[in-house]
């Protein structure tokens, strides 16, 4: 179980750093950026980083589920509170910020303050899952079961 938990945390952690790293910087590249925001290449740049980001929350959300559970099972309740906050910022992602961003693009509202807004506390929520499991991943708990 504790292996279970390092490695679902780990794994979560590098899927993060590789969409947020180069994933998304090569498909919505500075060239893209820089076309006009009714381009069609534009368009579908952000089509495909808004069904990777669609993707990766829902990896979070289950593999977050994975390590709360494993947690839980070596009786180390503080260790699946990590995880529980991590899979509850990609939770208020998937059901929240980005449906609203998905919107505002179909409504072609890509330049207002609102959607930078949207578009921050999108990178945010990322930014603090990222931090959650690397910590959740450095202190993984032992495999002995202890109380905690």
């Amino acid at each position: 179980m504790a292996r279970l938990y390092r490695v679902s945390c780990a794994a979560l952690l590098g899927a993060q750093l590789f969409f947020a790293g180069a994933a998304a910087q090569s498909v919505f590249s500075s060239e893209i950026a820089s076309l006009p925001r009714d381009d069609p290449r534009r368009r579908a740049a952000a089509d495909a980083v808004g069904a990777m980001l669609a993707r990766l929350d829902a990896a979070t959300l289950v593999l977050c589920a994975v390590a709360v559970v494993c947690a839980l099972q070596l009786k180390r309740a503080r260790a699946a509170l990590l995880p529980l906050f991590a899979g509850l910022c990609a939770l208020a992602s998937a059901a929240l910020v980005t449906p609203a961003i998905h919107a505002m693009r179909l409504a072609g509202d890509t330049a207002s303050a609102r959607f930078g807004a949207l578009h921050g506390i999108s990178t945010s929520l990322l930014v603090v899952e990222m931090l959650l499991l690397g910590v959740a991943a450095w202190f993984a708990p032992e495999s002995r079961a202890t109380p905690g």
